[in-house]
């Protein structure tokens, strides 16, 4: 299997761990490929305080996504697709993981490089992001995040993953 044949690959209850190691992996591959430092360890580590875990991009409001929508159940498959998950800090979860997209934007900016590649003003003058679109990385920012958002963020999260397991 490989990201490709399963378009619609991610979060289930079983795999979050295996999820987790995937953002951290793929988080770690383009900092250090936009000439940041490995911070894979850090991505991994648990606990309360300083601790990373699986942050979806959109809260769990169906009834914010009726326009695209007609089932509760087709919402919680799209958001739990890979290309709409985040790897944060355990603090910036519990503080903002309630928050629509359009207010978690910004906040985004203070986070890792895949965080802040969803926000189109991190392009302006971030060298490492630009180091990435030159790698042939298909970055792109949303000022919205819709579900044709979340099919182009799997994409990128493929493309990704051929650069990391080559």
């Amino acid at each position: 299997e490989t990201f490709e044949t399963s378009p619609s690959f991610g979060l289930t209850q079983m795999n979050r761990y295996s999820i987790k190691w995937l953002l951290a992996r793929m988080t770690d591959h383009i900092e250090v490929l936009g000439g940041l430092a490995s911070r894979f360890e850090e991505y991994m580590s648990e606990g309360r305080k300083n601790g990373y875990e699986v942050e979806h991009i959109w809260a769990d409001h169906w009834e914010q996504h009726k326009d695209e929508f007609t089932h509760e159940t087709d919402f919680d498959e799209y958001r739990n697709r890979l290309g709409g998950l985040l790897l944060l800090p355990k603090t910036f979860n519990a503080s903002y993981n309630d928050w629509s997209y359009a207010k978690k934007l910004p906040k985004y900016l203070e986070q890792n490089l895949l965080a802040q590649s969803l926000n189109p003003d991190a392009y302006d003058r971030n060298r490492p992001l630009k180091k990435l679109k030159q790698a042939g990385l298909p970055f792109i920012g949303h000022n919205e995040f819709k579900k044709a958002d979340i099919e182009a963020r799997q994409k990128l999260y493929v493309a990704i993953a051929k650069q990391v397991w080559n």
